[in-house]
């Protein structure tokens, strides 16, 4: 018999933990000159999330 203590133990197996969701932190940006200069800048480096088509995967 499922429970409100078994369905919570259930969540949070597959919820994501605090480690696992350091990347939502990055302080994306959409203007590519801009974060290059930025990158320069701070001498960090420089990662490009490129993709060709709908990125659901639909036609």
């Amino acid at each position: 018999m499922m429970t409100l203590d078994t369905l919570d133990q259930k969540i949070k197996v597959v919820l994501p933990t605090p480690e696992e969701e350091l990347w939502l932190q990055i302080p994306w940006r959409t203007n590519i000159m801009a974060a290059r200069l930025e990158a320069q800048r701070t001498g960090k480096p420089l990662y490009l999330w490129v993709m060709n088509g709908n990125p659901l995967g639909c036609v």
